[in-house]
């Protein structure tokens, strides 16, 4: 979810959220996709919630790679579908 929802359901209790699906190839070669939801993400830095970050795709090379790009802005990641991901 975007920020403004990330909020709004911190306030009514929520202890962890989720950004929406990301796309691993857009991060990594759409710079104004990366600098869209790399701002939206590295707003939620000041919350006490943690945050993870949802990759979305079929190549497991482009996810861990725009992973390691965006790892600074969330607590953790998830992959769909589910790969296993040894990016930190």
């Amino acid at each position: 979810s975007d920020l403004p929802f990330r909020r709004l359901v911190e306030r009514h209790g929520a202890t962890m959220t989720y950004s929406q699906m990301l796309l691993p190839e857009r991060l990594l070669h759409d710079v104004e996709y990366y600098e869209f939801h790399a701002r939206d993400l590295s707003l939620h830095s000041d919350r006490a919630t943690p945050l993870v970050v949802q990759l979305g795709g079929n190549d497991p090379e482009l996810i861990v790679k725009a992973g390691k790009k965006i790892q600074t802005y969330c607590d953790a990641m998830g992959a769909s579908p589910p790969i296993r991901l040894n990016v930190f």
